[in-house]
């Protein structure tokens, strides 16, 4: 359902499998879905980053790994 807000230009953070992978290798793996989105919207806040931006960014380092 995150991914619908993404793609009429809102900014959300759907979490999937490589988010999930990243928090794990981050040290977050037990996180419920609401709050692994959590992390992550703060820290896009924390970074000054679009969450979109670093969801994104996320997904493309964890897609070319594998």
């Amino acid at each position: 359902m995150d991914y619908i807000g993404n793609l009429v230009g809102c900014s959300h953070i759907a979490v999937d499998v490589h988010l999930r992978a990243f928090a794990a290798d981050a040290g977050l793996p037990a996180l419920s879905y609401q709050q692994l989105r959590a992390v992550y919207e703060a820290a896009a806040a924390q970074l000054g980053h679009d969450p979109a931006g670093l969801e994104h960014a996320v997904w493309r380092i964890k897609a070319q790994a594998h």
